[in-house]
């Protein structure tokens, strides 16, 4: 069959413009350049996956990030087996196998704000899916201590609801893990003596505190214990956790929200401190992380880290209450500077536009005054080109375009008075907040007032009750492809652009074949 001159030309020239918008990206990530490695925290990994996958697809670069644990990426970045770790806490915390010695400096860069949900998987005493569940501070301590052991125990905080009388399904981090610490960390501000209690009874421990290995009884508990840990289900990893969770009615685990998303499974409603019940939620998050507090004193074995007590206890009615920072644990001058030119544009890639995507996974972006800190920290990187400007043009973080905003910016810059090096961090970091509370200002497109909802339920900026970003989180959001994948869908794309004009030339040709038999019979017939 021969194709027309016409036709052949937008067949060619559509192909190449889907070619141009799909394939070119995916051959710019051949590109060669060394490849930096990390490895750390699954609380932050779906956010920082998601960034690897784009600094793959649109700008080439080569990282190679392993979900691991909060532990994890602190030992193997103080054993430098890789270029930067990932996780919630820091060496001071005292978590860690061991610390980088003085020939291997280090500094932490937030990466991403985030919220522990309580993910739960109910059906009622009468068989209907529960997907809203409220549970107070007390209650879910009890839950995971082992003394709240049924679903039906937790009626006084969800009158009307036909919960079941049967047992919790307690599934815990058997790995040591942010989430392990951040949690137990939260039990510890809120009911210092009931933990104190708890982790001296199941550890021995004399001086119990927040810890990364939840606390394991060995053997059969006493009769008569006060805790009791049958029914527990241990899993290593966010990933495992969630999916048992997922796949296993009657269960409930803690993990970062956009573990839920990606089930589509529900989380708990939290009561805060202020009596209010609360979903995880962008700008919930971000106003419990007001009251978090940045070290930033030159000298403090702290410096860079963050206490929570704070958030825990923020009294706002729209604070959700566990949520907590995520950070990178990144070189200085000990990086070939072909390395630190990579990771300083990741860096400040994480910071700006990939914030942008923080919502729909199940974050909150950083604010302005973190974003300062990771500038300042990039300067320090060997080899790393300067930072962009701090502003909405040149970094598109929500908190600088005026998409989110939320009284006082940003967590507080704890700093030692009368230091001059930390005081011009303080004052930057603070200029940086003003600026985006003025672009958010003059946008005016966000509130922060608590709102009621169903069953006394309060969520922020008027978010529906629920996962209130529960959406596909659409293939990660662009994430970076694989080049023979990326193949495979130019050439479909082709396909569907080129069907429709295969099909519309066949047709024309049939039509003129067939008016040619019909002139053909009506001259025969006139000749008869």
């Amino acid at each position: 069959m021969k194709w027309s001159k016409k036709f052949l030309t937008q067949a060619v020239v559509l192909c190449c413009l889907g070619t141009s918008f799909t394939l070119l990206p995916a051959v710019a990530a051949e590109a060669g350049g060394p490849t930096i490695t990390g490895t750390g925290s699954s609380y932050a990994a779906v956010a920082i996956n998601q960034w690897v996958g784009q600094m793959d697809q649109f700008f080439g670069a080569s990282i190679n990030y392993q979900t691991t644990s909060s532990v994890i990426g602190l030992n193997n970045y103080a054993g430098r087996q890789v270029d930067f770790g990932a996780s919630e806490i820091g060496y001071s915390s005292n978590q860690a196998d061991t610390v980088p010695g003085p020939d291997n400096p280090y500094q932490y860069m937030p990466t991403v704000a985030g919220a522990t949900c309580l993910m739960f998987n109910l059906t009622s005493s009468t068989q209907q899916p529960i997907r809203s569940l409220n549970l107070t501070s007390d209650q879910i301590f009890g839950i995971f201590t082992g003394q709240i052991k049924k679903w039906s125990e937790l009626g006084s905080s969800n009158q009307g609801v036909a919960l079941p009388n049967t047992n919790i399904g307690v599934v815990f981090r058997t790995d040591a893990s942010g989430e392990n610490y951040l949690f137990s960390d939260y039990f510890s501000i809120l009911n210092p003596a009931g933990w104190n209690a708890f982790d001296t009874f199941v550890t021995g421990t004399q001086n119990p505190g927040p810890t990364a290995i939840w606390p394991q009884y060995p053997g059969t508990p006493p009769d008569g214990a006060r805790y009791n840990f049958g029914g527990w289900i241990g899993q290593g990893g966010s990933d495992n956790a969630s999916n048992y969770v997922a796949s296993s009615v009657g269960t409930i685990t803690y993990v970062e929200t956009a573990y839920a998303i990606l089930h589509n499974s529900p989380c708990a409603n939290i009561q805060n401190i202020s009596g209010a019940f609360l979903q995880p939620s962008v700008t919930g998050d971000a106003i419990a992380l007001t009251h978090d507090q940045i070290f930033l004193t030159p000298g403090d074995p702290r410096y860079g880290e963050q206490d929570l007590t704070g958030v825990y206890t923020a009294p706002e009615a729209a604070a959700y209450p566990i949520s907590a920072y995520s950070y990178l644990v990144a070189p200085t001058t000990q990086i070939s500077a072909e390395k630190g030119k990579i990771l300083g544009e990741f860096i400040s890639f994480l910071a700006c536009r990939g914030q942008q995507a923080a919502g729909q996974l199940g974050y909150s972006p950083i604010p302005a005054n973190l974003v300062q800190i990771d500038f300042d920290a990039i300067k320090r990187i060997n080899g790393a080109a300067a930072p962009p400007p701090l502003d909405a043009a040149h970094c598109p973080n929500p908190y600088l375009t005026g998409q989110l905003s939320i009284p006082g910016g940003g967590p507080v810059i704890a700093t030692s008075s009368g230091t001059t090096a930390s005081d011009s961090l303080k004052a930057k970091a603070d200029a940086a907040a003003a600026a985006a509370a003025a672009a958010a200002a003059s946008k005016n497109t966000s509130k922060t007032k608590a709102v009621a909802g169903t069953n006394g339920i309060y969520t922020a900026s008027g978010q529906a009750a629920g996962v209130a970003l529960n959406t596909a989180v659409a293939g990660l959001l662009g994430s970076g492809k694989p080049f023979l994948l990326t193949l495979g869908a130019v050439l479909l794309f082709c396909g569907f652009l080129i069907f429709p004009l295969v099909i519309s030339s066949i047709r024309k040709r049939r039509l003129a074949a067939r008016e040619l038999r019909d002139n053909a019979e009506i001259n025969e017939g006139d000749v008869t």
